[in-house]
């Protein structure tokens, strides 16, 4: 019988296997990039030295990132320590990811064996493939995830009003990290009117503190700092959402995450009463599903908007890991193992469906290996050199606290997608500049050499950066 078991499990333990060589080569390759992944990276960086610098991040006139505030305070912080150092930001925000993975795992697979929980840590470590590494990120959204979930769980297992204290804040500071985990203050409702029965007032009203203590604390930053508020609010609230993409997003999120149909199934399979545990679980699907598929279809919405949605799924398949397993166990041996490859190739399609592209971005870069060339030039021609698109370059060189390109375009949509021209503040800093360094990336901003050109600028040939992703712009001389 356990020769049959053990032989059974090999395709079960050769996809667990490929998801954590995966996870560890891809922590290898972004743990050891000292370049911007992305220009949003870059330029959330130079607001965080902004703020060590004690200068203003939300004024009239200045596009700051959408994040929550304390996201910026965060970076800052680390910064503090390690100096501008984003490779130490994008490990420390990893090691929170991991952190949230850990977290869900424990919660779920605490009542089963200790192989269960090494299982359940990979498959929440696996959405990071989904997700468009995620968890290998500076942004914060793992972070804020972490904390609502800590809320939440704070919240589902009080046991005195001290731990609906705790929730509390810790829902508040999740929106103050990343606004879209309001989300999370959203589940207690959606859980008592699924579950509750008969309902009663007062269970209701108790239920929508999460999500009052959220809103009375926006209203508060509204108020007080209204900067703040136009920045993670009103400019978010201005995008568009193309709702008629919402039923393929839905169609795609079911059809290329097959194990939550595994889940499904195994779960209205047992005659065993839901445990409360699967109940919130429910109620969080209820609500998270559909606020991923709302986020991935605003306009420049990509799968990391998903994120919660696979987490939630994910949760309800590894909370029937033991039905799974008992119903395996009863098989014969050929049919154990038949059903057993089945599922290890459900879970390896659920996690590398998109492998091509994620594969592809994993490597990309804002700029190459010539990027202390870039900014050995830029120190080299003085004040007057700017770099939008990836504005670490201008600030390493001359300690500039550069405009980013990017911020700027999402901080003024145009019927709620990217303007077709420069904003009036980044114009006015290209004029008032002598040079420019484009920085060409995978997001490309042909707004920007549009304006250079109006600007009477024109492509420098530089020796030093022939061949790189690097384009020095002159002023034209009258």
């Amino acid at each position: 019988m356990a020769a049959k078991i053990s032989l059974a499990r090999l395709p079960l333990i050769a996809a667990v296997v490929i998801l954590g060589v995966a996870t560890i080569c891809a922590a290898a390759v972004r743990f050891t990039e000292r370049l911007p992944v992305n220009p949003w990276e870059a330029a959330t960086a130079v607001e965080a030295m902004r703020f060590n610098a004690g200068l203003p991040l939300y004024e009239s006139g200045h596009a700051t990132h959408m994040y929550g505030p304390l996201s910026t305070v965060l970076l800052a912080g680390i910064f503090r320590v390690t100096g501008f150092n984003l490779l130490a930001a994008r490990i420390l925000s990893s090691i929170l990811a991991f952190a949230l993975a850990i977290f869900l795992a424990t919660i779920f697979c605490r009542d089963k064996l200790r192989g269960y929980w090494l299982l359940g840590l990979l498959l929440f470590l696996g959405i990071n493939f989904r997700t468009n590494l995620m968890f290998l990120s500076a942004q914060p959204d793992c972070l804020a995830i972490l904390v609502a979930i800590g809320g939440l769980y704070f919240w589902a297992t009080a046991k005195s009003y001290a731990d609906v204290a705790i929730s509390i804040p810790l829902f508040l500071g999740a929106v103050l990290l990343k606004q879209t985990t309001a989300a999370f203050a959203l589940i207690p409702i959606v859980h008592i009117l699924m579950w509750k029965r008969p309902l009663r007032a007062r269970e209701i009203a108790l239920s929508m503190l999460p999500l009052m203590s959220i809103l009375l604390g926006l209203i508060a930053v509204r108020l007080f700092w209204p900067h703040v508020f136009s920045a993670i609010i009103t400019i978010p609230a201005s995008i568009k959402v193309y709702y008629t993409r919402s039923v393929g997003m839905l169609v795609y999120l079911l059809v290329t995450f097959p194990i939550f149909a595994i889940a499904l199934i195994a779960a209205f399979s047992s005659p065993q009463p839901r445990r409360d545990s699967e109940r919130w679980i429910y109620s969080g699907l209820a609500v998270l599903v559909p606020a991923s598929i709302w986020m991935v279809c605003k306009s420049g919405g990509s799968y990391n908007s998903l994120l919660f949605a696979y987490l939630a799924m994910v949760a309800l398949f590894v909370t029937q890991l033991d039905a799974i397993a008992n119903w395996l166990a009863s098989l014969s041996i050929q049919r154990s193992l038949a059903a057993t490859s089945a599922l290890a190739l459900v879970i390896l399609l659920s996690f590398f469906v998109q492998f091509g592209q994620t594969g592809s971005l994993l490597f990309t870069r804002c700029g190459d290996d010539k990027y202390n060339t870039a900014v050995a030039i830029a120190r080299r021609l003085g004040g007057s050199v700017i770099s939008p698109q990836d504005p670490t370059i201008a600030y390493r060189a001359n300690g500039y606290f550069g405009r980013a390109l990017y911020f700027e375009l999402d901080a003024h949509p145009v019927d709620g997608n990217w303007p077709s021209r420069l904003p009036n503040a980044i114009e006015e800093e290209v004029e008032h500049a002598d040079y420019v360094i484009e920085v060409r990336t995978h997001v490309p901003t042909a707004v920007l050499n549009h304006a250079l050109v109006e600007a009477k600028f024109h492509p420098k040939s530089v020796a030093e950066l022939e061949g790189s992703a690097y384009t020095l712009w002159a002023k034209a001389r009258d």
